[in-house]
């Protein structure tokens, strides 16, 4: 659950006194290594990033195979010889999607880190926002809100929520699935997770011409009779997701046995393969659509064969989803910041921030969608895959593509919410 900001601050504070870490630091202390300036998570053979993610809470299905993700990445990366002449290491904590434990692990990893590969979910990176930038530690998030873009210490590695769900209703419209003068519903999780995402849906409809009938749930629900029963009410022709996965299980079962048979429409985070071995697998192959900038593990594309094989290879007999290739694909755009970074010499946090913002077109041969990272407060990238659940690749992550990156016309038009 999102907390206050001023209990955020509290939490934040807290933690370093306990941890007897000071964010007065400003970035940590400057040395010089090889002709290179250096500073915290930066020593004359390794580069050091921290992971802070979620591999026993409700989103530990993505958490787990994000980090493997990144794992691989940063294999691939070690393996062509590392970055500035040093090989990388991550510093992996689990938080359980809980604040405080969030706010705490950072306060211990902060001082050995160069920087965060993973910052999973928006209450933790909400919390800990005023302690990056302090820190000048630059995060690459597992949460796409756009409020987030105002930081420039926040990486968003792929189209934000609000435009997930932006392309996506406008995917359902293009089929025919939903038009104009219809009712929408949409089921979102308190805080800037469904907040910015429901911000999109809305935009959506007043520029296509039908409305959102919201419904706001706790992280914690696991029963989404209630809000399902709300919207089939209300006439909903379909409903938007922004919920965890076993959120989604339950508002597309339910939507099944009351003979609701409308499409749902998930933000990326919504949806595990482990579903389709449940009693509502059928339903969700037959109505649930996913709008998300990173590839699926089961792509026919060359990137995509490589990290599901180097996944095979090291981790074998582990499922896998489509965190596997997100978590890859940021693992290769952090490196691009690493690299930007030793050309001008400065690999300190502060020269991590510099050169993030030299970054125009990154390019992980369509793992994620091309990102600018030039524009501060801008949406980095605004094209989505849309895919749907699969049985035929369950052994992979159970999804298949419907639409091959795109952006929707009405998502140039789109100015998010930086605050």
């Amino acid at each position: 659950m999102t907390r206050t900001r001023s209990g955020a601050l509290v939490l934040v504070a807290l933690a370093l006194v306990a941890s007897g870490c000071s964010t007065k630091s400003g970035g940590g202390k400057a040395t010089s290594s090889g002709g290179v300036k250096t500073g915290p998570g930066v020593t004359a053979s390794k580069i050091r990033l921290g992971v802070l993610t979620d591999t026993s809470g409700v989103f530990a299905s993505l958490g787990a195979t994000v980090t493997q993700g990144n794992q691989l990445g940063v294999d691939d990366i070690n393996a062509a010889g590392g970055i500035c002449g040093r090989q990388l290491e991550l510093a992996i904590q689990d938080h359980g999607y809980d604040v405080q434990k969030a706010v705490s692990l950072y306060a211990q990893e902060a001082p050995n880190v160069a920087g965060m590969l993973q910052l999973l979910g928006s209450p933790m990176t909400t919390a800990l926002l005023d302690t990056l930038k302090t820190d000048h530690m630059l995060s690459a998030t597992a949460t796409w809100a756009s409020t987030l873009l105002k930081s420039n210490d926040i990486m968003i590695s792929g189209a934000t929520y609000d435009v997930e769900q932006i392309n996506g209703l406008s995917y359902l419209m293009d089929q025919g699935k939903i038009k104009k003068g219809d009712k929408v519903g949409h089921i979102y999780i308190e805080g800037e997770y469904g907040a910015n995402a429901l911000a999109g849906s809305r935009f959506a409809a007043q520029k296509l011409g039908f409305t959102i009938t919201p419904v706001q749930i706790k992280a914690t629900e696991t029963d989404l009779t209630s809000a399902v029963g709300q919207l089939k009410s209300a006439g909903v022709k379909a409903i938007a997701l922004t919920t965890t996965p076993k959120q989604t299980a339950s508002a597309v079962g339910v939507a099944a046995v009351g003979r609701f048979a409308v499409p749902f429409l998930g933000n990326n985070p919504t949806y595990s393969p482990l579903l389709l071995g449940t009693a509502v697998g059928p339903a969700l192959e037959a109505n649930l659509y996913i709008s998300g900038s990173s590839i699926p593990l089961s792509a026919d594309n060359p990137e995509a064969q490589k990290v599901l094989a180097a996944f095979k290879k090291k981790y074998p007999g582990k499922a896998s989803n489509a965190g596997v290739t997100y978590g890859y694909g940021v693992a290769q755009i952090y490196s691009h910041v690493l690299k930007a970074a030793c050309d001008n010499k400065d690999l300190s946090r502060q020269g991590l921030e510099a050169a993030f913002r030299t970054l125009t077109n990154v390019d992980t041969k369509g793992i994620i969608a091309p990102l600018d990272y030039s524009k501060p407060g801008q949406i980095p990238a605004r094209q989505t895959y849309i895919v749907r659940p699969s049985k035929a690749t369950l052994a992979i992550d159970g999804l298949k593509i419907d639409k091959q990156l795109f952006e929707a016309p009405i998502a140039k038009d789109y100015t998010p919410p930086t605050g």
